[in-house]
């Protein structure tokens, strides 16, 4: 009886591999709403004057995420990521400032529930960013306006599901661990370039993102 019982489960399981390895593999295109909550290290050192000055602190930022993956094989897929947005200011202390964040970088992902109309996936990317930052002070003379500029790569673990509503559009659900690393590249003071030789600034951000988005799949046949 056991014997029978053991090759009516090696049986099933064979079946249901098959039955997964029969979907067609696809190139997918995901877009949507993302969000990022994270803490921030601060550094900056003034070599002329052998001073350092650091802050941490915790925000904010909403982006747009703009994402492409094409599946290597049905359970493994690679693709790239592009994230426009930009940090959220608290209300008493966003006048006169703005920003803008760029990300672009590639990632690779695995599933582990490997459905038609359903994927739970992991994934692990690598990126490089840019960060803007302006603030104009109106309430000196004469006026001042201010951009520092920065770049920097960085490392996002993430884990998400895909929930296909037709034979093409899905929904996409992710939650990942992100973080930048940013150096100062540019500083520009009245618009005049700053010589930033004595200076030396770091960013680090690292937190909790999200996103919650549409996904549309091109099916290609397997062979």
């Amino acid at each position: 009886m056991m014997n029978r019982f053991l090759l009516v489960v090696l049986l099933s399981t064979i079946f249901l591999m098959k039955a997964e390895a029969q979907r067609d593999k696809e190139f997918q295109i995901r877009a949507g709403f993302g969000w990022w909550v994270y803490d921030a290290d601060f550094e900056l050192k003034d070599k002329s004057k052998n001073t350092v000055f650091k802050n941490e602190d915790g925000a904010l930022s909403i982006q747009l995420p703009l994402e492409f993956r094409y599946e290597i094989t049905e359970r493994f897929n690679l693709g790239l990521d592009m994230k426009f947005g930009s940090y959220v200011y608290e209300p008493d202390s966003a006048e006169g400032k703005s920003n803008r964040f760029f990300v672009f970088g590639i990632a690779g992902e695995y599933t582990i529930v490997n459905k038609e109309d359903f994927r739970w996936y992991v994934g692990l990317g690598f990126h490089t960013a840019s960060l803007i930052l302006e603030e104009q002070s109106e309430d000196v003379t004469p006026q001042k306006e201010e951009e520092w500029s920065y770049s920097g790569g960085g490392i996002r673990l993430n884990t998400g599901v895909l929930i296909y509503l037709g034979k093409s559009i899905g929904l996409n659900f992710n939650l990942g661990l992100d973080t930048h690393n940013f150096n100062l590249d540019k500083y520009v003071l009245n618009d005049k370039k700053q010589d930033l030789s004595n200076i030396e600034a770091t960013l680090k951000l690292s937190g909790l993102d999200g996103t919650i988005g549409l996904v549309y799949r091109i099916p290609r046949k397997s062979k």
